[in-house]
């Protein structure tokens, strides 16, 4: 990111724009800019613009307004996208203004990147204060600094965890193990940041955050879903599935919620199995060794068995790929699909009248006889 501060001493950064809806890297950028004006000057004040507190016009006048107490200030614009029409009017002229004893920091999670085909919508002032601040940031970059942060898909999240580690939290990690942290918390930005900084207290300064800290740290604190224990069984891997399982019982677990969930995942399995048979074309472009035509293949399989719809193609890793769906669902017979469907609605009903045994041991059986398709 460009440098608040120029060679000399003297504040270059004036506006800067942080917009993209990676919430986490976005903060970061934002207390790195405040931090670097308070390394320089520790009196330096920070106020943020607040629409229940006063009109922008106010905020604008005490930007406007040189400080006769503090030798540098900090404005923040939160969410700018909010803005009124005629607050936009105020903004442009606050751009082509000279602030001298300070910067005005805007914020918005909203951009105009394609989504899902689609340009997202904004309001026509907020585009116009987009192409204004992108105009003028690439013909000086040092006094307007526009910066995105994009989330990334699931399939690049290990990416955002091994870049965020060095920005972060000055730590390094391996591609292998950023994944193994994601496939053990999942690719929701904030729960990573949450375990990475949990990982960050339990090491010495300078060291790398690798596979065996992520697992004694995360994973022996951590429950695991019902989704997992989903995959597992589909997977037929009965050591994953008792681990699972232990995890289970180091609290309450109410089984019918993990019934629940193996239930809806062997009936997507039993949907693209029933589909696969009627289009053995398909199943056999899914085994060519082209990458390209084996995802062609296994987007039309999961659209076929309603496992994901025809406009869900960016779906199609995390929830196809990734954990070889198309492979556990041939993998069953249909006599065992409909074994396991009747055991399942007979444990369900078992369960909640009592009949059956919901102890770790019980249900260690039941899931082996799912696996097993037995």
């Amino acid at each position: 990111m460009t440098p608040v501060f120029s060679d000399n001493g003297e504040l270059a950064v004036r506006f800067a724009f942080l917009s993209g809806d990676d919430s986490i890297s976005r903060d970061f950028a934002r207390d790195r800019i405040i931090a670097s004006v308070k390394e320089r000057q520790p009196l330096a004040d920070v106020e943020r613009f607040n629409s229940e507190d006063a009109d922008f016009s106010a905020f604008f006048e005490r930007i406007a307004t040189p400080s006769l107490l503090s030798p540098l200030r900090v404005f923040l614009v939160p969410d700018v996208q909010t803005l009124a029409d005629n607050d936009f009017a105020l903004v442009e002229t606050l751009l082509d203004s000279d602030i001298p004893d300070g910067c005005v920091i805007f914020e918005s999670d909203k951009t105009r990147a394609a989504k899902r085909g689609k340009e997202s919508a904004v309001s026509k002032k907020y585009a116009a204060f987009l192409d204004s601040f992108d105009k003028r940031a690439s013909g000086n970059p040092t006094r307007f600094l526009a910066a995105t942060f994009a989330l990334p898909p699931d399939y690049k999240m290990a990416e955002w965890v091994e870049r965020n580690t060095t920005e972060l939290l000055g730590r390094r990690i391996a591609k292998k193990d950023a994944e193994h942290l994601v496939d053990l918390v999942g690719s929701d930005t904030a729960i990573l940041y949450s375990e990475l900084t949990k990982v960050d207290l339990f090491l010495a300064p300078g060291d790398a955050v690798t596979y065996d800290i992520i697992d004694s740290v995360c994973g022996a604190v951590r429950q695991s879903t019902q989704f997992e224990l989903a995959q597992a069984l589909g997977e037929k891997n009965m050591a994953k599935t008792l681990e699972i399982i232990e995890t289970m019982y180091t609290g309450s677990v109410y089984l019918p919620l993990f019934v629940g969930a193996v239930f809806r995942h062997f009936w997507s399995l039993f949907k693209v199995y029933q589909f696969s048979k009627t289009n053995p074309g398909l199943l056999k472009k899914y085994r060519s060794s082209a990458r390209q035509q084996q995802n062609d293949a296994a987007l039309a399989l999961a659209v076929g068995g309603g496992v994901l719809a025809e406009t869900q193609a960016r779906r199609l890793y995390p929830a196809v790929i990734k954990p070889r769906l198309i492979d556990q669902a041939v993998s069953f017979t249909e006599s065992q699909y409909k074994r396991i469907f009747s055991q399942l609605a007979e444990f369900d009903t078992g369960i909640k009248t009592g009949k059956f045994d919901d102890s770790k041991t019980g249900f260690q059986v039941f899931c082996y006889k799912i696996a097993k398709g037995a």
